[in-house]
């Protein structure tokens, strides 16, 4: 009896994405996104002052004042949402009884929710006007559906870019150049209800045991070139007003397919290309600390929704050791942190993503979440 409820839990437990509402249009990335970044809303793209600006502004690189570099740093990310169905899965099967109600109430706290998880990596060397790295992303994020199927984006991201920079006219102006190789593989695709069965077939099966559409049938995987552009003018050194400028996917990035044992691939879709714009200045330095106010506008060329393009990030820091974030990004409240001392730095941000067209246009695709990333070592 035991073993009937648990095995009834993980099947309701399955069919959740098929009784939540449709998140209209998921997430919006444009680039690799970095914990840092995040913690102050995303407003990056005229501040751009460590490795980071390998993937929102290479113009950046210019400005830096010393090399730097790391090898290992891990990171993991994670909602509230994921947490939250991840104890009550685990409240259930520790259960000894066949309590339906128990697996009704999970349905039902669970509909409308989205759930994310990733772990990531970004080795990288960077030194004044040049650098490269590697961003490594592995996750899933599902975004679920009302009638009766669900958007599931699960796999790995890489991209590898290779970036110069030089300044100009009193180091006032900064000019960035990266060339990226990119490769994306999984699942992107939206399953209605008569593509679910897929999950229960693979491509073993014949036509005499099994019909319609197979998992295998929805893997993708493909790799290209891409590359971006950036722009920092700083007019005065005073408080360091400094007007930002990126082109992500310069005239698009699209993906040549792959084949895995002999079978090709779908090549995903290709990336848009993205124009970005930032200003920041610094109202207050000295004594060896700052403060860092910055504002954004992502993707201004494409088809989002006004709501889900600005970003405001504040930064409070005491030197290269602390530094203390917040911000808005997509009209939540973003905040978190970096220390860094000799071989250690930790890293942490949390911050909503806004799973609807609209920003805030229902509370339950507001999808809140937590990274962090250690360095070790160097």
């Amino acid at each position: 009896m035991v073993q009937n409820a648990r095995t009834r839990v993980i099947f309701c437990i399955a069919l959740l994405p098929a009784l939540a509402p449709i998140a209209e249009a998921g997430e919006h990335r444009w680039t690799h996104f970095g914990v840092r970044p995040m913690a102050m809303g995303n407003a990056y793209v005229a501040v751009a002052d460590d490795y980071n600006a390998l993937f929102y502004n290479p113009a950046g690189l210019a400005r830096l004042p010393s090399w730097s570099g790391e090898l290992i740093n891990p990171k993991v990310a994670v909602s509230t949402n994921t947490i939250e169905t991840a104890q009550s899965i685990q409240t259930l099967l520790a259960g000894s009884s066949d309590d339906t109600d128990k697996m009704l109430d999970l349905l039902q706290k669970n509909t409308g929710k989205s759930n994310y998880f990733e772990i990531g990596l970004t080795p990288h060397l960077v030194f004044p006007g040049f650098g490269f790295g590697l961003g490594v992303d592995v996750g899933a994020n599902l975004n679920i559906h009302r009638d009766i199927g669900i958007d599931v984006d699960a796999g790995p991201r890489v991209v590898l870019p290779i970036a110069y920079a030089r300044s100009f006219f009193e180091e006032r102006l900064s000019v960035g150049l990266a060339i990226k190789g990119i490769a994306e593989g999984g699942l992107n695709h939206e399953f209605s209800i008569n593509d679910i069965s897929a999950f229960t077939k693979t491509k073993t099966d014949t036509a005499a045991t099994s019909s319609g559409p197979k998992l295998d049938d929805f893997v993708q995987g493909g790799y290209g070139v891409g590359t971006d552009f950036g722009l920092l003018f700083t007019p005065v050194r005073t408080m360091q007003p400094t007007l930002g400028l990126s082109i992500t996917d310069l005239g698009g990035t699209p993906f040549t397919k792959t084949n895995v044992s002999g079978q090709a691939l779908a090549a995903p879709r290709t990336r848009l290309p993205s124009v970005n714009a930032g200003f920041s200045f610094r109202p207050l330095e000295g004594h060896g600390m700052y403060l860092l106010t910055a504002v954004d506008a992502h993707s201004i060329n494409q088809p989002v929704h006004y709501s889900k393009k600005f970003n405001v990030g504040v930064e409070w820091g005491v030197g290269s050791i602390l530094k203390i974030d917040t911000g808005l990004h997509q009209g939540q409240i973003t905040g978190g942190f970096e220390f860094d001392i000799l071989l250690l730095a930790i890293r942490f941000a949390t911050y909503t993503e806004q799973l609807g067209t609209i920003a805030g246009q229902d509370a339950t695709l507001g999808d809140r979440r937590y990274a962090l990333q250690l360095k070790l070592l160097i």
